[in-house]
């Protein structure tokens, strides 16, 4: 158990269970200890959520078969279930202090690692860990009463790695380090617990290792705590700041000058403060300065000298009394007498003389260290620069508004959601959120967010004791302006018109000027923030306060409909120069820049859907989504579509967009069945049909295909757009043509027009159709069994996709490698595949993803099956059906038919399979009455075979019926257990039109309806 599950053979040696079964009911007998455990306890352990149908049978098969290969008596039995004979975890947890060293070898690898994760392996590493840490404890503490701290150190390090946060095993650390010489090693075994306490809980250490740890201190000779000038100690804790303040300890000690940066609110004084009082012992005096009482850059010399303790300057009264040295001078000497710490608090209104007195300081007093808070850094030579984020909302920000709110009005009711709501409006500053837990003083919660709609209004009222700057929100943003050039301040009130930040050229389309150096004062000023969204590509961001308050002063200035303007004239160039290259794929990188604009353009549609930029970016994003395999936002936009549809273009080009925007939403909502599909297409059809429709694909597109006047005449209009000049209306209609003819099982004539449109895509460029025909010719390969050629297609796709960065959703490309693998005897790393498309989670809906889910777990069941573990894999091909996808999803069906024919290879008696029978040809039927002449031949197919595989044994003859007709579909053979039944069955040629017709007779048939019977 303390490393790979292992027990004793036959033969007297140690062996591992063969399977994972065997090896989780050792487990499970082993953590119940002597008194053994009951089947009801061991189904609950082996089978936590879908046990199998006898628990019992299946207990006592896994018994049978580790008796069979384990020692005599290993496995004993009781009244109620069984129990094991000891094992190496109840000798170590039995131990004493004498036998502990003894026992630590008994480990010998990681408890539980070869067990899946789940509830079970949880347990046993807990136990063990528990066991583990306390025989570390009992040895290093008898081998210290022994005077052997030497030898207890290494076993005390790994108790303080197995936990982390036990201050008695530091303190057990620190006093072994000590005896043996090492109190520095003592003194940072301390320092990181306490480091560890403050990350992981925010707490102190215990009050006996403080105790401990000063008195290691003092028997050092530290040297005393320096004097303290202007350092104020703080009334409430400072909460979220320990990474910032760990950064701060290590930064300054180790540069002459460095800068707390960030706009304001953030709380850089207090951390400037908090970490002068925790660098006091590394200074002989440290003087806080604070600078916002300077008028202009002539009193920062005249401050700095007051706080420091130099003489003003005098004149001198006589003629033989010599003068007095000035006060620049005396400044440096008096800090040059001992080795200082110069804390310089808000400089940003006064940065040029700061940051000269700083460098003409630090140059000549050698001994001068400098610690500077401003919303600008200093741009000085060596300077280390120190930036805080807002605090988390979630987290750190939340802690703090409930402490703050609390303690306002103690009792105070608090919603965690609505408070991380609030959090997350206030930008995580701790300001804001200190004045608006204030407010609980006086309102509700509820009332409280609801009036943040002003929250310049809301947020006033702070600490008395703080400047005039600090006690309301707008102040704050106030004197963050005043410190900007007039270009900049215009600038920071137009940018606010962007709603989820914005590039450098987007900046220059709504300021209509080179935006360089406008944002680069901003971004110095810390009002905006820069990153890079995609490498070479920057994108600015406004906190919410801040984009707030520039909308405001657009209000109130006028200004607001001229920028709202340029923007919307950004957006409709935006959305036009992008989208020409964004279906065909020709440029990539068009789809990730429209991902990073997407919120903008959201922004724009909800504020009026009618407009023509409007209407070009809705055309824009809804190609995006389907570039990248999103349908559920497109079907979310669809009540904009609708509402642009109905105002007359503007332009030919706006005519294009809504074609364009109309045909995706209609496609959609005529595929989800959606109510709103007969408006979309009465719109579609207006502007269609209207003289004026420009050509091109989507007009092509929706007039043969969504528009035509039934399904037969849509398919035969496939015909000629295959052969249409325009090589993305052919590309497209090979795509559509090889889809319907897998669809009626005819995958040889699938494959020519996917190989057809592939030499077409790759001579135009078209990437986006050129990956998704590879990915269905993979696909196809796979159906047809041929599992090497088919993975070498999938692989060879993945990586173009991948190196040329498509962002679309490649599950079902995952799906095929993983099942290729399977197929050709690949085993663990199929299962490998299939676990990572378990754990994914893709851009679709809900039902996307229940299918996703579903091929996840019947690629799993597939695995356990080729392994012949039948608990392991009925468990999972139960838990296949369990999945509530739609009713009639492919891949459901699909893998209703795997599972009934796993089952039976499985060994599940006739009786128990007549369930889930009916249920399958149940939903083959109302399947094929709806697809009628669209059926999905190949996975109709495979359901058929499921059925097959079920009836086999109770009338060949009948079966042997669905196995012809389910080969005749183009049954999938990328499914290991349908494969297998129909090896053998040689493809036979496709029914034709009346395929569901005939599946719907052969399912009603006497022999099939009767099926196998029930006990």
């Amino acid at each position: 158990m303390l490393g790979p599950v292992r027990c004793t053979d036959r033969a007297g040696g140690d062996s591992a269970p063969a399977g994972a079964m065997p090896r989780r009911l050792l487990v499970a007998l082993a953590l119940a200890g002597p008194e053994g455990r009951s089947v009801t306890g061991l189904t609950d352990d082996l089978w936590s959520e879908e046990p199998p149908r006898n628990p019992r049978a299946a207990i006592q098969m896994l018994v049978s078969r580790l008796r069979a290969s384990a020692a005599e008596g290993l496995l004993e039995s009781t009244p109620t279930g069984y129990r094991v004979a000891g094992s190496d975890l109840a000798l170590a947890e039995a131990a004493g202090a004498a036998d502990a060293e003894a026992a630590l070898a008994l480990w010998t690898g990681e408890p539980g690692a070869d067990l899946e994760p789940d509830a079970l392996a949880d347990d046993l590493v807990v136990r063990a860990a528990r066991a583990r840490s306390r025989l570390l404890r009992l040895a290093g503490r008898r081998l210290l009463d022994d005077g052997r701290a030497a030898d207890a150190l290494p076993l005390l390090e790994r108790l303080v790695e197995a936990a982390p946060l036990d201050g008695a095993a530091t303190a057990l650390l620190m006093r072994a380090a000590a005896d043996d010489g090492r109190v520095d090693a003592a003194l940072a075994a301390f320092a990181a617990h306490r480091e560890r306490l403050a990350d992981a809980l925010g707490a102190d250490p215990e009050p006996d290792l403080v105790r401990l740890n000063a008195e290691l201190l003092r028997a050092q000779a530290a040297p005393a705590t320096g004097e303290l000038v202007g350092v104020r100690a703080a009334t409430t804790p400072l909460l979220g700041r320990e990474a910032d303040l760990a950064r701060l300890e290590a930064t300054v000690p180790a540069h002459r000058l460095t800068s707390i940066v960030g706009t304001g609110g953030l709380g850089k004084t207090r951390l400037a403060h908090e970490t002068a009082l925790r660098l006091a012992d590394r200074y002989e005096r440290v003087v806080f300065t604070e600078l916002a009482g300077a008028q202009g850059d002539g009193d920062v010399e005249l401050v700095v000298g007051a706080a420091v303790g130099a003489r003003p300057v005098q004149r001198a009264r006589r003629l033989a009394e010599a003068l007095p040295p000035d006060l620049p001078t005396r400044t440096r000497e008096v800090l040059g007498a001992r080795r200082t710490l110069l804390v310089l608090d808000n400089c940003e209104h006064v940065v040029d003389a700061a940051a000269a007195l700083a460098a003409d300081l630090l140059g000549a007093v050698p001994g001068l260290t400098v610690l500077t808070t401003s919303r600008v850094p200093l741009l000085l030579p060596g300077e280390a620069v120190v930036a805080p984020r807002p605090l988390a909302a979630a987290t750190d920000a939340a802690a703090l508004f409930v402490e703050r709110a609390t303690a306002a009005r103690p009792g105070v009711a608090l919603d965690r959601e609505l408070v991380e709501r609030i959090c997350s409006r206030l930008d995580g500053l701790p300001l804001a959120i200190e004045l608006a837990a204030a407010r609980l003083r006086s309102m509700a919660l509820p009332e409280l967010d609801a009036r943040l709609a002003d929250r310049f209004a809301v947020l006033v009222g702070g600490d008395r004791t703080a400047p005039d700057r600090h006690r309301t929100l707008l102040a704050v943003i106030e004197w963050s302006r005043r410190l900007l050039s007039p270009a900049a301040a215009e600038a920071l009130a137009a940018l606010a018109v962007f709603p989820d930040g914005f590039t450098a050229s987007a900046a220059d389309a709504v300021l209509q000027t080179d935006a360089a150096e406008l944002l680069t004062e901003l971004v110095d000023q810390s009002l905006l923030t820069v990153a890079e969204a995609r490498p070479g590509r920057s994108r600015y961001r406004m906190l919410e306060t801040v984009r707030e308050y520039g909308l405001r002063e657009l209000r109130d200035s006028g200004r607001l409909a001229d920028a709202l303007a340029r923007f919307d004239a950004w957006a409709l160039r935006f959305a036009r120069a992008t989208s020409p290259g964004l279906l065909a794929g020709i440029d990539p990188r068009a789809a990730g820049a429209v991902a990073e604009e997407e919120e903008t353009l959201l922004a724009l549609v909800r504020r009026d859907a009618r407009t023509e930029a409007a209407v070009a970016a809705l055309a824009l994003l809804a190609e995006s989504w389907l570039y990248r395999g999103e349908f559920e936002p497109i079907a979310g936009v669809l009540p904009a579509l609708l509402e642009a549809g109905r105002v007359p273009p503007a332009s030919p080009e706006a005519v294009s967009e809504t074609i364009r925007a109309l045909a995706i939403g209609t496609s959609v909502a005529l595929i989800a069945s959606s109510p709103e599909a007969v408006r979309a297409l009465a719109l579609l059809r207006r502007l269609v049909r209207h003289g004026d429709a420009p050509p091109g694909f989507w007009t092509v597109f929706a007039r043969e295909l969504l528009l035509a006047p039934g399904f037969t005449a849509g398919v035969g209009a496939l015909d000629a757009l295959a052969a249409d000049p325009d090589p993305l209306v052919a590309a497209f209609a090979l795509t559509m043509r090889s889809q319907l003819a897998e669809n009626a099982g005819r995958l040889d004539a699938a494959l020519v027009d996917l190989a057809a449109m592939d030499a077409l895509t790759t001579r135009h460029g078209y990437t986006w159709l050129r990956y998704l025909g590879r990915i269905n010719i993979a696909s196809l390969r796979s159906q047809r069994g041929e599992h090497a050629a088919a993975l070498a297609v999938a692989l060879r796709t993945r990586r173009e996709i991948e190196e040329l960065g498509v962002e679309t959703d490649v599950r079902q490309l995952e799906w095929l490698v993983a099942a290729c693998r399977l197929s050709i005897g690949e085993v663990d790393e199929a299962e490998r595949g299939f676990e990572r498309l378990a754990g994914s989670r893709g851009r679709g809906g809900a039902e996307d993803e229940a299918d996703n889910r579903v091929l996840a777990a019947a690629g799993l069941a597939e695995v356990a099956t080729v392994r012949r573990d039948a608990p392991l894999a009925l468990a999972r091909w139960d838990e296949v059906l369990a999945i509530q996808a739609r009713s009639g999803s492919p891949w459901r069906l699909l893998a209703a038919g795997g599972a009934l024919a796993a089952q039976v290879e499985l060994g599940v008696p006739a009786a128990s399979l007549a369930r889930p029978y009916r249920r399958l040809r149940t939903r083959l039927i109302a399947v094929a009455r709806l697809q009628n002449a669209r059926i999905d031949a190949p996975v109709t197919g495979s359901g058929l075979v499921g059925l097959a595989a079920a009836l086999r044994p109770v009338d060949a003859e009948a079966a042997q019926e669905l196995l012809r007709l389910g080969a005749a579909l183009a049954a999938r053979r990328d499914l290991p257990s349908v494969a297998r039944v129909l090896a053998g069955i040689a493809p036979a040629e496709p029914p034709g039109p009346d395929a569901a017709a005939r599946v719907i007779a052969l399912l009603r048939s006497p022999a099939v309806r009767r099926g196998p019977a029930e006990d």
